[in-house]
Formats: C-alpha cells, sequence, structure tokens
C-alpha cells in the first residue's frame, strides 16, 4: 500500500496513509482488543482515508464473530458489527474506496464462513451497504459540515423486538456533548427471520 497518493494532496489536505504493520499494531492494544470481542462496542475514524483502520477493525471483528456464531446467528451478529463502525472522510475518492474496502471484508468472511457466493442482489448485501452508507460518510471532522455546507449525520442502531430502529444525529452533537436537540429523524428497518432486512420509514 502506497502511503501518499501525491504531494499536492499531502500539501493541500495532509494525506499520508498508515501502513498496514502499524495498524495492526495499534489496534492490538489489550483495550482495544476487548472492545474488538464485543460485538455492539462502537469504533470511530475521523479520517477514514481508504479505509485502513475501520477494515481491520471490521476484519478482526467478524474473526470473532466466526468463532461464536452459529450458522443461523452469524448474519445477524455480522449486520451488528458492521453497524458498529463509523467514520468520515474528507475526499469523495477515498471514501467510495473505503467502502468498498468495508464490504469486501464482509464478503470474504460470509464465504469463508458458509462456503458459498453473497450474492449483491441478497438482503445481507443489501443491508450492509445501506448500513455502511449511513455510518461512513463524507465530511471534515474539524468543521462539522459535509461537502454540501450541512451537518454530518450519523445512524444509531438499536434493537426493539423484531425491529432495528435508525435515529440520526449530528456529528456535532455528540462532539460538543449537545444532546438537546441530537435527533433528526427516525426509521425503522424490520428484521424478517432475523437477518432479512427490509427498509420501512415511518
Amino acid at each position: 500500500m502506497k502511503l501518499i497518493k501525491s504531494k499536492s494532496r499531502v500539501r493541500k489536505h495532509g494525506e499520508v496513509f498508515t501502513p498496514d504493520w502499524m495498524v495492526k499494531m495499534m489496534l492490538s492494544e489489550p483495550g482495544i482488543q476487548k472492545k474488538i470481542k464485543d460485538i455492539r462496542a462502537t469504533f470511530f475514524e475521523p479520517s477514514v482515508g481508504e479505509g485502513a483502520f475501520v477494515t481491520e477493525i471490521l476484519h478482526q471483528k467478524l474473526n470473532h464473530v466466526d468463532e461464536i456464531s452459529s450458522k443461523s446467528e452469524w448474519i445477524k451478529n455480522a449486520l451488528w458489527v458492521v453497524a458498529s463502525i463509523y467514520g468520515i472522510e474528507l475526499l469523495t475518492d477515498n471514501l467510495i474506496i473505503a467502502k468498498q474496502n468495508l464490504i469486501e471484508v464482509l464478503i470474504e468472511h460470509y464465504q469463508k464462513f458458509y462456503q458459498k457466493e453473497l450474492s449483491r442482489k441478497s438482503d445481507l448485501y443489501k443491508s450492509a451497504r445501506y448500513i455502511i452508507d449511513n455510518n461512513i460518510v463524507q465530511g471534515n471532522a474539524l468543521t462539522y459540515l459535509n461537502n454540501s455546507n450541512n451537518l454530518i449525520l450519523f445512524s444509531e442502531w438499536e434493537k426493539r423486538e423484531d425491529k432495528v430502529s435508525q435515529r440520526q444525529f449530528t456529528f456535532k452533537s455528540l462532539i460538543e456533548s449537545d444532546n438537546s436537540n441530537q435527533y433528526q429523524s427516525t426509521e425503522f428497518i424490520k428484521i424478517n427471520k432475523v437477518y432479512k432486512l427490509k427498509i420501512e420509514k415511518v
């Protein structure tokens, strides 16, 4: 993996990628490893780049899911892991690559666990893409704004009986601990047969 794309990007954005060996070393800290083995424990990367940290976190969390899950539980657990990883990336080209890298990690683990291909038309694939699109977003972590000059939004995912609630909140409210008007909207994702997710707005 190249550490820089161009000198101009380094000058303009301070863009230097973290090498894989350093990512693994930093994530090997015992406190982080404890959280990696917690399906619901959340991780946040304020400068995602092409996804070095978030993809390795997803890979390690899915390794844990592989170890603890039965065939009937794996998809549900894997989706909670996907939903636990958040990030912001300033540059759109990096963002596209990071999202693709994340979905490829999920595909790799699914196919290894079930010994069959994961269709891009499957509910698991569509649900994972939806979650990743809401959790890994374009924006500037310093200004709290995206390219449209709107506040960066994230989603909180919570299981409620046979549904998963999605509540959107601003990144700014999270950093500034202002919860007075934190949640912007609510959607519900109905769980059908544990893993089949269908988007339902209410």
